[in-house]
C-alpha cells in the first residue's frame, strides 16, 4: 500500500550546552544542519516542515513551514502533535520526525522506518524521536498529553512513552566503520568539531 509520508525536523531544543541558538542552523561543509536533513528527507517525503517556536523567520531560508507547538511546556511531543495535525490537512497518513541536530540520516531512513509506527536504532541506542508516526495517533498522543500533571510530566512528555504506546517497532541502522553514528547529534561545541570533521569541513 502507498503512503504519503510528511517530514518534520525538529528544530526546537535549546541547545543550553552550546550556548544558546540554533543548532539546526550550524554549518556543516557549505549547508546547515537543517538542509542536510532536508535534502536527505524530500526525495522521500511529499510535504516537509520545521517544528520550532519563536521568529519563523530565522528559518526562512529554507522555504519550509514553521509549526509552533501546539501545547505549551511539554517538550518535543507538542511538536510531534503539532506535526501530526499538519500533516493531516496535507493529506499525509504518515509523520516522520527528525531532530534538526543530527545531519548525518541515513538516504534510506524513510522507507526502512515504513510501515509506521517505528523508531531508529543504531549502536545499540535507540532514538525515540528518530521515528515515524501514523498520523492517526494524534487523537492517542492529544489525550497522552491532557493527563500531563506534575506527578505525571516526567512519564507522559516521553517520546518513548508514546512510541511503547502504539507499539513501534525499532529499525536497526549500522554505524559504518569509522563513523560517523547515523544518528549522531550535536549538544556540545565538541560534538560540532567531530561532526565538522566528518563532513569534511
Amino acid at each position: 500500500m502507498s503512503r504519503r509520508v510528511a517530514g518534520l525536523v525538529m528544530a526546537g531544543g535549546m541547545a543550553r550546552r552550546m550556548g544558546g541558538g540554533d543548532k539546526p542552523l550550524l554549518r556543516l561543509g557549505d549547508a546547515t544542519c537543517l538542509q542536510r536533513i532536508v535534502d536527505r528527507l524530500c526525495p522521500c517525503c511529499v510535504a516537509m516542515a520545521v517544528s520550532a517556536n519563536g521568529d519563523p523567520a530565522r528559518f526562512a531560508a529554507c522555504g519550509l513551514p514553521v509549526l509552533p507547538d501546539a501545547i505549551a511546556g511539554v517538550g518535543p511531543l507538542a511538536g510531534v502533535l503539532a506535526g501530526l495535525e499538519w500533516a493531516a490537512g496535507q493529506g499525509c497518513d504518515v509523520l516522520v520526525t527528525v531532530p534538526g541536530d543530527t545531519p548525518f540520516i541515513p538516504h534510506d531512513l524513510v522507507p526502512r522506518l515504513l510501515p509506521a509506527p517505528s523508531f531508529a536504532a543504531s549502536g545499540g541506542q535507540r532514538h525515540s524521536l528518530v521515528a515515524a508516526w501514523p498520523v492517526g495517533s494524534r487523537a492517542l498522543l492529544a489525550r497522552q498529553l491532557d493527563g500531563v500533571t506534575p506527578e505525571t510530566r516526567r512519564e507522559l512528555t516521553r517520546v518513548r512513552t508514546l512510541a511503547d504506546a502504539l507499539g513501534a517497532r525499532g529499525v536497526d541502522f549500522a554505524v559504518p566503520p569509522g563513523g560517523p553514528d547515523p544518528f549522531m547529534n550535536i549538544n556540545t561545541p565538541a560534538d560540532y568539531a567531530v561532526a565538522r570533521r566528518h563532513a569534511g569541513d
